[in-house]
């Protein structure tokens, strides 16, 4: 059984490390229990420190990166100092160029930013591609190299003390009335007066917190011997998918791919190609640089993208992890809050917006956070069950769609899923039969679509492609076809159903109404049963069932906004109108949401996000199964007309008077 300190911090990586550091130099005895330090996501990361250039939305993350960035020059000179080792931070800056103008170049941000121009930029950074129309500069944002910055993290902690305890594997957490007890290791037994959980990815293998790991894969190449310059590049490049991370030493780091596979290892070709072929679009000098090294690993991701920080059930220990893209900017502040939070019990008001229970309910205990059924239930077919009366009837016809009958009203989406026993057992538990897959992300491996098409049993569930991504008619009629092939390759020979989207902006996410039309027409002529994705515009939605669409589908908000229904009157004008089925798509958040829309007189919902990303995503896609039929139920059961004033539901007959 291992000694007692004062704090037991589980898992050696960035955080824990950090965190150890800190509470040794505020007077802790502190033990790490590390078990394999170089799979550590530190090591696989890029090291940029960056909360403008990735463009992370006003709120509490990018508060906490904007403080963590404003400590880290102070926090590597004491790291270097302690050591004398170098951590290679670098305050070089990061240009941001654009291939599209942005909409408003001169547009405020909560630190300096510059626009350049196509000229400006060509001089500011010699070689990038003639395609860019310009780009923007963060002089305040910069680099450390991450590596060096874990050797010296480690390092630091042995310096002062801390006792590192390598190679040990934690089997469990014993708990008892709300404290930790001791923690069980593959070595024996540790205990501490306080603990700290900060096992990355790994977490969710002790305490059934959502975690999650995303995988990341990267490359470096070297700028070669005899080149004009030992290093090209002054400064970061952050790109349209892709990083360029240039080392003073003429190392040049590219990253990352994205990818929601669990803990599937190695690098992939479609991984490293992805990486190549946007770095030389980007860059294209890189095409002749020689690839020096590739790796990946695994960032610790939750649902919602921000990290898991400060207190947790258990009064004696603390939780740091799930810090997704943003774990080497955030190290500082993470440090800094939880060693202040343990050793003179201050909780930084800023910690509430990262606690644990955001992803509970009220009713919710950490046992039950992410609680599974063991097998998948099927939601009830409220219109299909009999009520007692018989003469009382609940009968409703099938969805009909291009001659095809269906009897859920509930199409769901394959996107956005932590992982696909997730999106197997939510797309179960909907008791949705058409399930949307975007052909290109899965013809192109995109990152969370490798192998979705074979995830799923394509003999129970009816595919809908969809045009995903597609910026302009000609795009989505050509992947309407490459769909249509799909479909025939995974056993539904019979399949020309497409979902048409066709959307060139990329902040809102709004359909093109003339480019979707134009489309429309060309595939309606192909054969294909069109089922349109528009915005809630009745004189489009009636121009595209007359040119032969066998759906109109108008959004109910923007994609994945979360908002409901926004536009009310316009889709209960299409419904007048059409003789065609409506799908109210994109936008729906809750099943009350779902089964407004149904109680409309929508015919059919499509629902993705606000299943894929709930808390429980079974739980919601079960719940958005009920609330559609319990919707369609509604409608045709008619609800009461409003009135002015009150109408006493008991008679006023009979009455006893006094």
């Amino acid at each position: 059984m291992g000694g007692t300190s004062d704090v037991l911090v589980i898992g050696g990586g960035l955080m824990g490390l950090a965190i150890a550091v800190d509470l040794q130099q505020q007077g802790a005895t502190v033990t790490v229990l590390s078990r394999d330090f170089q799979a550590a996501a530190g090591h696989a990361a890029a090291g940029m420190l960056a909360p403008q250039a990735e463009e992370l939305p006003p709120g509490p993350l990018q508060t906490l990166c904007q403080r963590s960035l404003a400590l880290y020059p102070d926090w590597v000179e004491k790291l270097e100092a302690l050591t004398g080792q170098t951590v290679g931070y670098w305050p070089c800056g990061i240009l941001a160029p654009q291939f599209t103008l942005p909409a408003n170049p001169t547009g405020a941000a909560t630190a300096p930013r510059y626009w350049l121009d196509r000229s400006d930029l060509q001089q500011f950074q010699p070689g990038l591609s003639e395609q860019l129309v310009g780009g923007w500069w963060f002089p305040e944002e910069g680099q450390v190299d991450n590596r060096l910055l874990m050797q010296t993290l480690s390092m630091a902690a042995q310096t002062l003390g801390v006792d590192l305890q390598t190679g040990v594997t934690v089997k469990g957490i014993q708990q008892r009335d709300r404290q930790v007890t001791q923690v069980i290791t593959s070595v024996g037994s540790f205990r501490a007066h306080h603990y700290v959980l900060a096992a990355g990815a790994w977490a969710r293998e002790l305490l059934p917190l959502p975690v999650f790991p995303c995988k990341g894969q990267m490359l470096s190449l070297k700028v070669p011997s005899g080149y004009p310059q030992p290093q090209p590049l002054g400064q970061i490049l952050y790109g349209e998918q892709i990083y360029i991370v240039p080392r003073q030493g003429g190392q040049i780091v590219l990253g990352a791919t994205v990818e929601t596979v669990g803990f599937n290892p190695n690098n992939t070709a479609a991984g490293i190609q992805q990486l190549l072929a946007q770095a030389i679009r980007l860059y294209p000098e890189l095409q002749s640089f020689p690839i020096q090294e590739c790796w990946w690993g695994f960032r610790p991701t939750t649902p919602d993208e921000l990290p898991i920080l400060g207190a947790s059930p258990c009064q004696n220990l603390t939780l740091a992890l799930g810090h997704h893209r943003n774990g080497i900017l955030l190290a500082p502040i993470t440090a800094t809050l939880i060693g202040r939070l343990i050793q003179q019990q201050v909780a930084d008001p800023l910690l509430s917006a990262f606690a644990w229970d955001r992803f509970c309910s009220d009713q919710s205990s950490t046992a039950a956070l992410l609680t599974l059924p063991a097998t998948p239930a099927t939601p009830m077919q409220l219109a299909d069950r009999p009520l007692s009366d018989p003469n009382l009837s609940t009968s409703d016809t099938p969805l009909k769609i291009a001659g095809r009958s269906f009897k859920s009203r509930l199409m769901t989406g394959t996107g956005k899923f932590d992982n696909f026993d997730d999106m197997r057992h939510s797309l179960a538990a909907s008791g949705s039969e058409i399930v949307t897959v975007a052909v290109r992300r899965v013809q192109t491996n995109a990152p969370g679509h490798e192998g979705l098409a074979e995830a799923l049993d394509w003999k129970q569930i009816w595919m809908l492609p969809n045009t995903a991504g597609c910026q302009s008619a000609e795009e989505a009629v050509r992947v309407a076809k490459l769909g249509r092939e799909m479909a025939k390759l995974l056993g539904q020979e019979d399949n020309n159903f497409v979902k048409l989207e066709v959307i060139p902006d990329a902040k809102y996410l709004l359909p093109d109404p003339i480019g979707t039309l134009q489309a429309a027409e060309q595939l309606v002529r192909e054969g294909f049963a069109v089922l349109p994705y528009i915005n809630a515009d009745p004189l489009l939605a009636k121009r595209l069932e007359e040119i032969g669409c066998v759906t109109v589908m108008p959004l109910g908000s923007p994609i994945g906004s979360g908002q409901g229904i926004r536009n009310a009157a316009n889709i209960e004008i299409i419904i007048e109108n059409a003789q065609v089925p409506v799908v109210v798509d994109a936008g729906i958040g809750s099943p009350s949401e779902a089964a407004q829309a149904m109680e409309m007189g929508a015919d059919a919902l499509l629902i993705n996000t606000a299943i894929a990303k709930a808390k429980n995503p079974i739980a919601m896609g079960k719940a958005m199964g009920m609330a559609t039929a319990a919707g369609r139920l509604a409608y045709l059961a008619g609800r009461i007309p409003v009135k002015t004033y009150a109408s006493a539901s008991s008679p006023l007959s009979g009455r006893i008077n006094s």
